[in-house]
């Protein structure tokens, strides 16, 4: 199926909000960079990820920092708590020099929106997120790295490498034209943290969720 197909049926099953592991596989298939999965070595991130339980961490879904072996046990004693849930067992990004957040959501005035600032527990302390209508080209994404406060952590601070603005900009722009060629099926997507490596390293998306409209017919209005 394709990407578009893929939501459609979603909906169609009821799904509202998708949880990491369907989210960032979809993701990936428009060109998000995502953490190698089930790594046979180096440091793993274990979660279990379920549409009920979007804040994993709140509910002890995410282990850090584990070996492969460690990971499998860690998501069998998740999975024994919380049925029905998809493990999910990436390598655990370590390069990371800045982390990013980029979201997308339908504003009830202006339509579909894209927004891009700093990520991670940054979010609820730096209030510097740039917003521009979606879709937005790489050059449009690329101007929204370089104004505001944020831009300055992009730059690297106290002798930290620059990160990696080109790659960011690239996530940027493509999931601003996902969303507004998708708007009609999806309500949000937030992709937090994004793991932007120093210049000319690349990025990963460590965590992403997609929340879908409700389906045609359906009275709910959008949470």
């Amino acid at each position: 199926m394709t990407p578009r197909e893929t939501l459609e049926a979603w909906q169609r099953a009821g799904r509202r909000v998708v949880h990491e592991a369907d989210a960032k596989a979809l993701l990936a298939r428009i060109g998000v960079p995502v953490p190698e999965r089930d790594p046979a070595g180096g440091r793993c991130v274990a979660k279990l990820c379920h549409d009920g339980y979007p804040h994993k961490s709140d509910h002890g879904l995410v282990r850090l920092g584990l070996t492969p072996e460690e990971a499998v046990a860690a998501v069998a004693e998740m999975a024994a708590r919380i049925p029905g849930g998809t493990p999910l067992i990436e390598a655990m990004e370590q390069g990371a020099v800045a982390e990013w957040i980029v979201g997308c959501k339908r504003d009830d005035t202006f339509g579909p929106i894209v927004l891009a600032g700093p990520g991670g527990i940054l979010v609820e302390l730096i209030d510097a997120a740039e917003i521009r209508l979606a879709p937005v080209t790489q050059e449009g994404a690329a101007a929204m790295l370089g104004t505001g406060p944020g831009a300055r952590l992009l730059e690297g601070l106290r002798g930290a490498p620059a990160a990696d603005r080109a790659a960011l900009a690239r996530l940027i722009s493509r999931v601003s034209v996902f969303f507004a060629e998708n708007a009609d099926l999806v309500s949000e997507i937030e992709i937090n943290p994004v793991m932007v490596r120093a210049d000319g390293k690349g990025l990963v998306a460590a965590d992403a969720l997609i929340v879908l409209a409700p389906a045609v017919g359906n009275k709910e209005h959008d949470a």
